[in-house]
């Protein structure tokens, strides 16, 4: 009987509440952690967005001190890490939607350009094998390994890779070992980035 009547108890005050419009705390919840109301965030939500806005940061440092420790600049797109004068192969990334080729003076053969809708990357042979030339980039939303995207600022390009660049008019070039950063800008926006050889 006790126990019906504490049954009773806690719906009837569980009714209450959800009748104020009060918000019940979960069971596995801290009781010291009460629910937003009028669509404000609670308390764990916030820390909870603290944590991934600090891992973010994290990740983001940690990927900036790769290229830096490297020395070099690589692009990584989908897991999969592109390098310029490294060797490239198809199914790295898959069907390209598009495959050129183009006479090039700077090697003397062939270049052979594959479209990825997103970037377009530029190969060349040297001897049996195929090399990464450049990675252009097309679409807005793909962004650099450091997290530059095309129609950012030149103070958000500047946060991410320092002011170590040479400057021509409003080319931006940015060098690491045999591979540099290009980026073209236009009133202080990011117009075009592209990795490639300094070749």
């Amino acid at each position: 009987m006790k126990k019906m009547n504490k049954a009773f108890l806690m719906l009837g005050i569980v009714a209450i509440l959800t009748g104020c419009g009060q918000a019940v705390p979960a069971g596995n919840l801290p009781q010291n952690i009460t629910a937003g109301t009028n669509g404000s965030q609670s308390d764990a939500e916030n820390n909870i967005d603290k944590g991934n806005e600090e891992k973010q940061d994290t990740e983001a440092s940690d990927q900036s001190n790769d290229k830096k420790e490297n020395g070099i600049f690589s692009f990584i797109y989908e897991g999969v890490k592109l390098t310029p004068g490294e060797v490239f192969e198809q199914s790295m990334l898959g069907e390209a939607s598009g495959i050129s080729e183009r006479e090039t003076c700077a090697f003397g053969e062939k270049a052979r350009v594959y479209n990825y809708e997103m970037f377009e990357l530029e190969t060349y042979v040297e001897g049996e094998k195929e090399l990464i030339y450049s990675i252009y980039f097309i679409d807005p939303n793909l962004p650099t390994t450091e997290g530059l995207c095309l129609g950012d600022t030149v103070d958000d390009m500047k946060a991410l890779y320092g002011e170590n660049y040479e400057m021509e008019g409003s080319s931006y070039d940015y060098s690491g070992g045999d591979t540099m950063l290009a980026i073209i800008t236009q009133n202080d926006v990011v117009m075009s980035i592209e990795y490639r050889l300094k070749k």
